[in-house]
């Protein structure tokens, strides 16, 4: 989600709220965003934001520059959730193929409802795994407010309502060399275990790159900066990353 924006948007989310809440009330409903339909639950911050057309806006109109920029061959949704990102850029031919990374089950129904309603499934490729920096076994907890929100955690407990998903590397899953890539990082807190497992595709290829940090700020534009990167662009905490010399 912009945690900056406008007070255009803040308005548009504030007045959203009530809006839903009498006229979805407890029911899925669909909502048109940046030219592709979404499939929403009823509730959560993400329903809220994309119903209102503010998910994420400076975010997705500078990453749609840069790719019509780029012009990429595979765009990599890292943390896919239920596809915003994924079909926008797909509905708009900002890329013309998409490969999703989704460990969260309730996420992967919505994912590929989405991808179903606006025509795309022929254009992507799902995955039903978490990436890491070490491929196994991890434990995957749902958010409270919505799968935005679930995350990876290194410290189970029986009550926290976490399953088991499977983690893998990204470079063991994917062999992509000289090749033009958009991807997008967001992955609640577990950023730099990820960009551990990808740094072949990073070094190997072209990219523009936006990775969700928090805390892990620092980290991640060092560890972007080891793999050839330059940060070109902050949308906080979405950072936007570049390995060649030129602004997006």
């Amino acid at each position: 989600m912009a945690w900056k924006e406008p007070w255009r948007l803040k308005i548009r989310r504030r007045f959203r709220k009530p809006f839903n809440e009498v006229f979805h009330r407890r029911h899925y409903f669909i909502t048109r965003y940046l030219g592709a339909d979404f499939l929403l639950q009823p509730a959560g911050i993400g329903t809220l934001e994309i119903s209102a057309k503010i998910a994420e806006h400076p975010e997705l109109t500078n990453f749609i520059r840069c790719c019509s920029e780029l012009r990429p061959e595979i765009f990599l949704d890292l943390g896919a959730n239920i596809g915003l990102y994924s079909c926008i850029l797909l509905k708009n031919s900002c890329v013309p193929r998409a490969i999703q990374f989704e460990p969260d089950r309730l996420n992967l129904i919505q994912l590929r409802a989405n991808l179903l309603i606006n025509g795309l499934l022929d254009l992507t490729e799902v995955h039903d795994v978490a990436l890491g920096d070490v491929a196994g076994i991890g434990r995957l907890v749902p958010g409270k407010i919505d799968g935005g929100f679930s995350q990876i955690i290194s410290d189970a407990h029986s009550d926290d309502g976490g399953y088991e998903v499977k983690i893998v590397r990204l470079d063991d899953v994917l062999s992509l060399c000289s090749r033009r890539l958009a991807i997008k990082i967001d992955v609640e807190r577990y950023e730099c275990h990820v960009l551990a497992g990808m740094m072949r595709t990073l070094r190997e290829n072209r990219c523009i790159v936006q990775i969700e940090a928090f805390e892990s700020r620092a980290q991640v534009i060092s560890m972007m900066a080891d793999a050839g990167y330059n940060l070109v662009a902050s949308f906080s905490p979405n950072f936007v990353f570049d390995n060649h010399l030129h602004d997006c």
